[in-house]
């Protein structure tokens, strides 16, 4: 059985894995990861598959890491920070020319016999009634169309280098503290769940604001939009000079 403090040990996992997702480099990620057409569905299955794909990176580094009883070498822990850090800098730059484009929606329609697409204003119910003067001069009737809510790649793989980027300290951490293997395991696991958790409630916290600001207009939720991406590209760009400076890369 698990002694006492080892349950207080894996207990302290998820409490640090719900704060591991309030880093400043996560939250910036899953802002800019967000788009103005986007629900409450979709911020909650940006949420888990960010914490999902952060979860499986921390879990097989860190557990590699255990399993050899040794840390990530120090060179590869810059090279996740680095692409970590760069990760940020692209999808700010995404974020902020979505802001600009995001105005115009293109789908394929099918009439008869014959298929085309076509661009319209996808959120120009909302804007025309918003009192957006841009939005009623080239408004026509609301076309309404599905969107599905899927498992999101993009939000996996972005969680996947962050979990990448923070496995070295974590495995420090982990083999430090925990006396067995199984326990260490454990462990991750429940840093895992935290993080998953805890990126969940944020981006559900994060996706609030630009739901509202597209039901009373078009600028205000390409605002929103375009100061998370120079949110994340700020970040991105700061990120990526201090790990240059701690690994040795920039002078």
């Amino acid at each position: 059985m698990l002694s006492v403090p080892t349950t207080t040990t894996l207990a302290l996992g998820f409490i640090l894995g719900l704060r591991h997702a309030l880093d400043a480099d996560h939250v910036a990620a899953v802002a800019a990861l967000g788009g103005s057409r986007d629900g409450f569905r979709h911020a909650l299955v940006n949420g888990l598959s960010w914490g999902i794909g952060h979860a499986v990176a921390i879990g097989a580094a860190g557990g590699l890491a255990l399993a050899l009883r040794s840390a990530v070498p120090e060179g590869l822990a810059v090279v996740f920070e680095l692409a970590a850090a760069l990760m940020l800098v692209l999808l700010g730059a995404l974020a902020l020319r979505g802001a600009l484009r995001d105005r115009l929606h293109a789908h394929e329609h099918r009439h008869g016999d014959v298929t085309h697409a076509h661009l319209h204003f996808h959120a120009t119910r909302h804007a025309v009634a918003a009192g957006d003067p841009l939005a009623a001069a080239g408004a026509t009737a609301p076309h309404p169309h599905p969107h599905p809510v899927r498992f999101a790649l993009r939000p996996f793989l972005v969680g996947t280098v962050h979990g990448l980027a923070g496995s070295a300290a974590l495995a420090l951490l982990v083999l430090a503290t925990v006396p067995t293997i199984l326990a260490g395991c454990l462990y991750l696991l429940l840093f895992g769940a935290g993080t998953t958790a805890g990126m969940t409630l944020m981006s559900l916290a994060l996706g609030a604001p630009l739901v509202l600001a597209r039901r009373r207009g078009i600028s205000l939720s390409r605002g929103l939009r375009a100061a998370a991406g120079l949110g994340s590209l700020g970040i991105g760009l700061a990120l990526a000079w201090q790990t240059g400076v701690a690994g040795g890369l920039f002078g």
